[in-house]
């Protein structure tokens, strides 16, 4: 299976979303902030980052920019309760892979997580 950094400041999203991970087989780390996250991705290959979008350090749309300039083909997804308009249109600009919004249905999350890895 593949696998995927989590970075999330919320600890309790980190468990959520590992777990629902780790039981569809894939193998997970987990940050809790996008600086964390950058490094970390910078240090090692990984098939698919979950990123909050409001995060300590670095930003989601910061810690995509950042993303596209070193890893340009690196699979993306956030992960976030408010999406607003400035998030939506500067995460399409940059190529965002993919949106989750909280509260999530884990079902449909993993679906479209899975949809991605495909990609």
């Amino acid at each position: 299976m593949a696998k995927v950094l989590i970075a999330d400041d919320q600890e309790s999203m980190r468990i959520i979303i590992a777990g629902m991970l780790r039981e569809s087989g894939h193998e997970v780390e987990t940050v809790e902030d996008g600086r964390a996250a950058f490094d970390k991705l910078n240090a090692g290959s990984y098939d698919l980052v979950v990123a909050d979008v409001n995060m300590p350090k670095l930003n989601g749309l910061e810690f995509l920019a950042k993303v596209r300039e070193t890893k340009p083909q690196q699979k993306v997804v956030f992960v976030t309760g408010l999406l607003e308009e400035t998030v939506k249109l500067g995460s399409e600009k940059l190529g965002l892979n993919g949106l989750i919004l909280k509260p999530f249905d884990k079902t449909a999350a993993l679906e479209k997580i899975t949809r991605i890895l495909a990609q």
